[in-house]
């Protein structure tokens, strides 16, 4: 008896691990902003951590990718799912279950909703997904009547219920959970008829024609759509029903679910908004990045060519302090013109590019040396050129990197020691892949450009690839401040990435990968 007592107790602890497991998923779930290309996950709401585990910090730092959290053998499932919503004219998949591997190792039942930016069509640069906890699918030990009642006050909380629907009847039966959704009293008599006058009127015939065709066809429906509770507040459910015949085929009865949505669907529309936003906001920087600079070069040209001319016609007029004036105004002018230029650069990089083509690196190099020769030849630099692959690139646009580079490295020199710039390429093996966080299944090459100049600290590694960021003033060295950052712009086109390493006084290393192929 004794035994048997203990094996009851041990049961009913269980039981209450399940329901307080529950209660703390009851009402949550994870919102994701996805990164379309490469799956990682950019930024999640506050309920991530209850759901995965992980917080958006832990996220970040692990560089998280949506198949990091599915089981491997469903993979390919959400591979589908994905390519759904881009690819179809509602643009938005259907709540598809699996099972996620948590932080702490356990694996867990979830519904995944995934959907693209509103207003939008075709292949996006994000998408968002939903991971919803499927309470249902959670071991469930009851002991009694009465740990089953409690367990289903808990999932409940959920704004998640059940129905049934006797047709030959017209007899509507509730869960409490629907009766809370919909803010009704347990009283109040149901009908098909009597449930629909809650519908939506923009929603109420196509709700319908969904329960006609499952009544006609005998097929599962799944819809989402708004209701009006009694107190006028609107509500956006997903209503989902299957339709059970007897054995003669006849229509017995209609089972379904319905689940509240309204709190997520707000959130999804707000993180559209705030996507949309940012999108906005970086187009008009963009546009007044290129007008203040097309604008500003007239004034300039107009400084500059009064300067020269007042120093021609009255150079004899001016004292020794008068001409270093005039030096001065010149020096800057020169200076303004090339920020003026870079800046113009950056800012077309997204407006204008030359269309991706089968490009040999060695060809685009040699271009670039070329048009540096005289650079080079002033400064006595040498340059060590390994084979280099050919890719899916822009021309113009791996110019500019490659020009940037080298001219980094032969300003950033010591003095009295000549110039020596290595330029190498390799395959990127799988687990270099990894650690960037690139497609596994993509081809990339890495392509070295180090130098013996004067070097930096690696803390400052990420810093020198933002615009205007200068670690040395501009007296000691000249420039914009822009070259690294149109290096960074053209490796983000290409669906790569560049990165830094350096050493004060020894040198500095920049590692550019980029993919074999650009994927549509």
């Amino acid at each position: 008896m004794a035994e048997q007592n203990n094996m009851n107790d041990a049961r009913l602890d269980k039981a209450d691990a399940v329901f307080k497991n529950a209660e703390l998923l009851s009402g949550s779930y994870a919102m994701l902003v996805v990164e379309t290309n490469t799956n990682r996950i950019l930024h999640c709401t506050n309920h991530t951590e209850q759901v995965l585990g992980y917080s958006l910090e832990e996220i970040s730092q692990k560089g998280l990718t949506i198949p990091d959290i599915i089981d491997e053998r469903q993979q390919d499932q959400f591979t589908h799912q994905t390519a759904r919503i881009f690819n179809t004219e509602n643009a938005e998949s259907q709540y598809v279950m699996y099972s996620i591997l948590m932080k702490d190792g356990r694996k867990q039942m979830c519904f995944l909703f995934a959907t693209p930016p509103a207003g939008t069509t075709g292949i996006q640069e994000y998408y968002i997904v939903l991971i919803i906890p499927d309470l249902s699918g959670q071991e469930l030990p009851f002991t009694s009547f009465d740990s089953r009642r409690l367990f289903l006050e808990k999932l409940s909380n959920f704004s998640f219920g059940t129905f049934e629907w006797i047709v030959s009847e017209d007899k509507v039966f509730w869960s409490d959970g629907i009766y809370k959704v919909y803010e009704l009293d347990k009283e109040t008599p149901l009908t098909y008829d009597a449930v629909r006058i809650y519908s939506h009127p923009d929603d109420k015939e196509r709700a319908g024609q969904a329960v006609a065709n499952a009544l006609k066809t005998g097929e599962d429906y799944d819809i989402e759509m708004r209701i009006i509770t009694p107190a006028n507040k609107v509500k956006i459910i997903s209503a989902s029903g299957r339709v059970l015949k007897d054995e003669h085929g006849n229509v017995v009865k209609m089972v379904g679910s319905v689940l509240d949505i309204t709190g997520q669907k707000q959130i999804e529309t707000d993180l559209k908004k705030t996507v949309a936003e940012l999108y906005r906001s970086n187009k008009e920087l963009e546009e007044f990045a290129y007008v203040a600079s097309h604008d500003l070069h007239e004034p300039l040209r107009k400084i500059t060519t009064f300067s020269e001319k007042l120093f021609d016609e009255c150079n004899h007029l001016l004292t020794e302090e008068g001409r270093h004036y005039l030096d001065r105004i010149k020096y800057s002018a020169d200076n303004m013109t090339k920020l003026i230029d870079n800046l113009l650069e950056f800012s077309l990089l997204n407006q204008y590019s030359d269309p991706y083509g089968q490009e040999s690196l060695n060809t685009v190099l040699k271009e670039v040396l070329e048009d540096l020769d005289l650079l080079i030849e002033e400064t006595g630099a040498t340059l060590q050129v390994d084979g280099l692959p050919e890719l899916e690139c822009s021309h113009s646009q791996m110019k500019q990197l490659f020009a940037n580079l080298i001219n980094n490295a032969i300003k950033f020199r010591k003095n009295d020691v000549p110039v020596v710039v290595n330029i190498l390429s390799e395959v990127l093996n799988d687990e270099e892949k990894a650690v960037l966080y690139l497609n596994p299944t993509v081809k990339y090459y890495k392509i070295v450009v180090s130098d013996n100049g004067i070097g930096f600290k690696q803390e400052y590694a990420d810093v020198i690839f933002q615009i205007f960021k200068r670690l040395y003033g501009r007296s000691t060295y000249a420039g914009s401040g822009i070259g690294l950052a149109i290096c960074k712009k053209i490796c983000d086109h290409h669906k790569g990435v560049i990165y830094a390493e350096g050493e004060p006084g020894v040198g500095a290393k920049f590692i550019v990968v980029l993919p074999e192929k650009q994927e549509p």
